[in-house]
């Protein structure tokens, strides 16, 4: 796959001057060899993830990034720039770093010697063309998604598996072997996985779920990697023996409607044999299926003991300054603080604001009277119809005038006149018309 190259690489004049040879050291112009670095270190980082590659050569980045037939010079200076920055790094460096003594003979044989012997030295100051140098950032990146494949998949529940298991899980992310090898080198390195060379099978651990770190591979580990392969083995034995007594039947009465019947019964004789060792294996498979679900069954009992263990720790721990009677004491005091409180506002609740003494039933017995004079004083509610404005209404909708009359308070009868027979007129001004009183010219 092509490299994905930035905005600048059509620019001519600007390609040109990075396709040209670096000055002999940074002293000379170090802003040329600045803008340089600057450019092809994270292209080369950049282009080594697009690809997925978890080492490169240098023959291989100057082919990469050939531009119009011609190739960087200063790649060369490059390369050396990353493996001082560490961006990149040598396989024999690389592999160095874990041959501790965490890292057993074995170990080292299974996976750093075949990388050593791939390995070239400088000569001369000058980089060996085809030496690979790994990529440690890509390296980190790879491992970790191979221990969350690990997690994800159904081989979880094993702790130990061949090498070519690990490969078939993992070859969608890591196709080649060598690769591989690099990447359990990573995780090898953060304590995720434990390698070993038996016979001529090479074995990988992985670091169970809960865990920081794997534990090294013992005769438990040997022993449960056993029993899993003896029951994988059975049970392709006895699909197997189920497929050919299935093939026999058939046989068996094609041969019958042919009418060969010694050779239909030849052929039943030859199913109950496999019937027979189908049993057997089945017996066998049963056993190793018992014996590995209660090794599972023990390992979670391990777990949840020490879950308890845990548990007891952490109690003993928190009550390690509390006793039953620093308790009892405690409670004690509480109760008394809180009557205490309960008398204090029970007091505070009896104060009166005023010095006034009076009976309660008084106080309703006047409440009463009051009540039932203000009942008193109330005018009765009308029940007839209300006229909002004067108007003049039919026959049969009239004022009664009579009743009207009727309720009009009495005329007085004593003489409203000054002398007999000759009304009294008010004094007023002369030459002003007298008044007429309206009830005496109705």
């Amino acid at each position: 796959m092509a490299p994905s190259f930035p905005s600048e690489w059509d620019d001519d004049e600007r390609m040109s001057f990075l396709f040209s040879a670096f000055k002999q050291s940074r002293d000379v112009d170090s802003a040329d060899w600045d803008s340089k670095m600057g450019f092809w270190i994270p292209l080369i980082v950049k282009h080594a993830k697009a690809q997925g590659l978890l080492s490169i050569t240098l023959r291989q980045v100057q082919t990469d990034f050939t531009r119009k037939g011609s190739a960087p010079l200063g790649l060369g200076i490059v390369v050396q720039e990353m493996l001082r920055r560490g961006s990149l790094q040598r396989e024999s460096d690389y592999v160095a770093g874990i041959t501790s003594g965490w890292v057993s003979w074995g170990m080292r044989q299974l996976v750093i010697k075949p990388l050593r012997s791939a390995l070239s030295s400088v000569l001369g100051g000058q980089l060996n063309l085809d030496e690979p140098f790994v990529v440690p950032e890509i390296i980190k990146a790879q491992a970790a998604a191979v221990l969350q494949k690990y997690r994800t998949s159904a081989l979880s529940a094993v702790p130990l598996l061949s090498e070519d298991d690990v490969h078939g899980l993992c070859k969608d992310l890591i196709p080649g072997q060598s690769a591989l090898q690099l990447v359990l080198l990573q995780l090898m390195r953060d304590k995720k996985v434990c390698l070993l060379q038996r016979d001529d099978e090479r074995l990988v651990k992985f670091v169970q779920e809960g865990n920081s770190h794997v534990t090294p591979i013992g005769d438990t580990d040997i022993g449960i990697y056993e029993l899993q392969k003896s029951e994988k083995l059975l049970s392709e034995r006895l699909k197997s023996g189920c497929e050919e007594s299935s093939k026999l039947t058939e046989e068996a009465r094609s041969f019958n409607k042919a009418g060969n019947k010694n050779q239909a019964l030849r052929c039943l004789r030859r199913r109950k044999l496999v019937e027979k060792r189908i049993s057997a294996l089945q017996g066998k498979l049963d056993t190793i299926q018992g014996i590995l679900e209660r090794i599972s069954m023990a390992e979670t009992d391990r777990k949840v003991v020490s879950a308890y263990e845990i548990g007891v720790s952490a109690l003993r721990s928190t009550l390690k300054d509390v006793s039953l009677e620093k308790t009892e004491s405690l409670v004690e005091q509480i109760q008394e603080f809180c009557d205490l409180q309960d008398d204090i506002n029970q007091t505070l609740s009896g104060v009166g604001i005023s010095d006034l003494d009076v009976d309660t039933d008084d106080l309703e017995k006047e409440l009463n009277e009051i009540l039932q004079s203000d009942e008193a004083d109330f005018p009765e509610v009308p029940t007839g119809p209300l006229i909002t404005s004067p108007q003049r209404v039919h026959d049969n909708k009239a004022l009664d005038m009579s009743g009207l009359m009727s309720s009009l308070p009495d005329v007085p009868s004593a003489s409203i006149m000054g002398s007999p027979g000759r009304p009294t007129v008010p004094k007023t001004n002369r030459g002003a018309s007298p008044q007429k009183h309206p009830a005496l010219f109705q």
